[in-house]
């Protein structure tokens, strides 16, 4: 798939390889991923990662004829079997549960129809997004008996809002069962498991307006950081932007005021669905929810402002250097 914009890696890692260290890059979940692991057997730990990414892929993806999902979404309303991906479903469930439907694993048909990220990218019009909409909402993914799952009213999943988020953290508990400290880079999640020779892993938050550089750093061990943007994927028409990031209830790219934000958390899962769905509530909801639901999130508005939740200084250290770009901490 050619993007018109994607940011490789959304969030800048800035940190040097322990000399002791086995490093692999590859191409997988539709963007390029590294994995860096520190300690004995290094290698196979490393190897044993790309394998099980691999693994999730295949089934997972919905543009695979070989994966369950794509199984599921051409299975005409009956239920198909998810040996694998029946525990991603429910997981996608019960984050769209938790979100009041922000986070929707439902989203594929408006994906399809607004084409961004494809040399077919377009505006569609409004008639089309209304019919879009009907195939949209997770009531009408439904688990039948026996780990199978059913799709009514012509829905059609799409788990790309969690599954780096699951590949990173099953990675995450292969380096834990081996003994060994690395970095998972999957694309926009990060996965900081142990710590970097003694010392923390530090992380840059990309600036919107530039994603090749930062305005904050992280300093982490044992969590994930996962960053969603309007910079990552978009096109512009008549002098505005259109983002991937859809808001289910219109049908149309989420325009809440934020550029970004960024979710660290243990459990990178929970990350991934969570920083679409923040971004979709915009600030004021977005942090009353994570006040609520103990969230450590990092939200960057339209107008520079970069606030943090109270629970980034208990799981991180943050600290502000876009300043020169005009960017403020408004806490």
């Amino acid at each position: 798939m050619k993007r018109i914009v994607a940011a490789l890696v959304p969030l800048l890692l800035m940190c040097g390889c322990a000399p002791k260290s086995y490093k692999t890059d590859f191409f997988a979940m539709d963007t390029f991923m590294s994995v860096i692991v520190q300690g004995e057997q290094a290698e196979q730990t490393a190897q044993q990662c790309e394998r099980r990414i691999a693994e999730l892929e295949q089934a997972l993806s919905r543009t695979r004829e070989d994966s369950e999902i794509w199984q599921l979404n051409h299975a005409a309303g009956e239920a198909a079997a998810m040996p694998t991906a029946g525990g991603a479903l429910l997981t996608a469930m019960e984050y769209a549960r938790l979100t009041d439907g922000l986070y929707d694993p439902t989203v594929a048909r408006l994906s399809d129809l607004w084409a961004i990220g494809t040399e077919n990218a377009r505006v569609p019009a409004q008639d089309e997004i209304d019919e879009a909409l009907q195939g949209v909402g997770v009531d009408k993914l439904t688990a039948e008996q026996g780990n199978t799952f059913a799709l009514r009213g012509g829905a059609q999943i799409d788990l790309g809002g969690i599954a780096k988020g699951i590949a990173a953290d099953e990675c995450a508990a292969i380096l834990r069962q081996r003994g060994n400290d690395g970095l998972l880079v999957l694309g926009g999640n990060i996965y900081a498991v142990g710590a970097n020779e003694g010392e923390d892993w530090v992380i840059g938050i990309a600036d919107p307006e530039n994603s090749a550089d930062y305005i904050a750093t992280l300093g982490v061990q044992d969590q994930s950081v996962v960053t969603s943007g309007d910079y990552e994927r978009f096109f512009e028409q008549d002098g505005r932007r259109y983002h991937h990031i859809f808001d289910p209830r219109t049908g149309y790219p989420a325009q809440s005021g934020l550029r970004s934000v960024t979710v660290i958390d243990a459990d990178s899962t929970r990350a991934d669905a969570l920083t679409t769905a923040l971004f979709v509530m915009g600030l004021d909801k977005g942090m009353a929810f994570c006040v609520e639901n103990e969230v450590a999130a990092v939200f960057v508005t339209s107008d520079k402002l970069v606030y943090t939740t109270p629970r980034v200084d208990e799981v991180c250290r943050f600290l502000l250097t876009g300043g020169e770009k005009g960017y403020t901490h408004a806490r």
